[in-house]
């Protein structure tokens, strides 16, 4: 009886599971049939999610393009002055004598700050393919580049030089630095949105480390948010770059036929446990990367102008930072 009782139960159970079974599978082969016969609505991209591999022909409208001013007019004391004081540290006098544009920059890690210079300065035939295009109407911009050379700034401090009358002189990396702010600060497109709209290098993580606090609302090209403190950097409003090549490639030809040992040169100390080092003197390469990560920033940063000035109407001292894009990164909306 017991023997008949449980062969009763196992059967019972098997026809049950086989039941359930094929329930769930007629149910999901009816909701895929209901998915696949339903018309596919474009889906919105997240903007702090760029896509993977970008079409560099959709940036051939310049319609499309995000509209890049840059500030001609800043001093060159802040851009080929610096270089400038950098050859002249080095006891290269009569380099630092020549006409300003023809400076050499010197080769270095941190040397993205260049490089975004002489981008916006090429001609816009030559540009094709950048997410950005740049304009000479500040009124007509989307986002504002300040070219000065933060990180070759900071290197030139480091360096004590002598002057022509043999006096020992220092380039003052802090003065700089606030002296540049002081200039930013007295521009008009600066003050309309707190600087939220400019875009500054600081490669080097000690470059512009005295003024932080004034610029921490900018978005900043960094190379390291693990050397930047939380509330002045942020991946929601800032762009990781590349370290370059401090060596330049060799490009001339390599005679190997009677070479008959093979020497391998692993690592460095100015590697620093970087994996990925990028050539940024190919101009449709990183730089357009680079170009590419400041042009999606675009989005959040008109958020956060249009945050700062419903908060101004509302005449509110202390913003509240609940549902914050930046305080708040894991994308959960949150209320109080």
């Amino acid at each position: 009886m017991n023997k008949r009782r449980r062969t009763w139960l196992l059967n019972q159970t098997l026809t049950a599971m086989l039941f359930f079974g094929l329930s769930i599978y007629i149910c999901f082969t009816t909701i895929q049939s209901w998915a696949s016969s339903k018309p596919t609505k474009p889906i919105r991209p997240n903007i702090l999610l760029p896509p993977i591999s970008p079409n560099t022909s959709s940036y051939s409208s310049s319609s499309m393009r995000v509209k890049v001013y840059m500030y001609d007019d800043l001093p060159t004391k802040f851009t080929y002055g610096v270089v400038e004081h950098f050859w002249t540290a080095h006891g290269f006098a009569d380099v630092a004598k020549s006409t300003l544009q023809k400076l050499k920059y010197p080769s270095h890690q941190h040397s993205l700050e260049w490089h975004l210079l002489l981008d916006l300065t090429r001609p816009e035939n030559e540009r094709t393919g950048s997410p950005v295009i740049r304009v000479m109407d500040p009124n007509e911009a989307d986002l504002f580049y300040v070219p000065f050379f933060s990180s070759l700034s900071w290197v030139v401090s480091r360096t004590h030089f002598r002057n022509g009358s043999g006096q020992v002189k220092k380039y003052s990396d802090s003065e700089t630095q606030e002296e540049l702010v002081s200039w930013l600060e007295g521009q008009e497109y600066w003050r309309r949105n707190k600087g939220r709209d400019h875009v500054l290098v600081c490669q080097n993580p000690n470059a512009l480390n005295r003024v932080m606090d004034r610029v921490k609302d900018a978005v900043l090209l960094v190379s390291d948010l693990g050397r930047v403190r939380p509330d002045h950097s942020s991946l929601v409003k800032d762009v990781v770059v590349p370290d370059s090549h401090r060596i330049g490639a060799y490009n001339g030809d390599v005679g190997g036929e009677d070479r008959k040992t093979l020497f391998f040169f692993m690592g460095n100390r100015f590697r620093k446990g970087v994996k990925r080092n990028f050539e940024y003197k190919d101009p449709n390469g990183t730089v357009i990367e680079v170009w590419r990560q400041v042009s999606q920033k675009l989005p959040l940063i008109k958020l956060m102008i249009s945050c700062d000035r419903r908060l101004a109407t509302m005449h509110v001292t202390e913003p509240d930072c609940s549902a914050c894009h930046c305080s708040n990164q894991s994308g959960i909306a949150t209320t109080r």
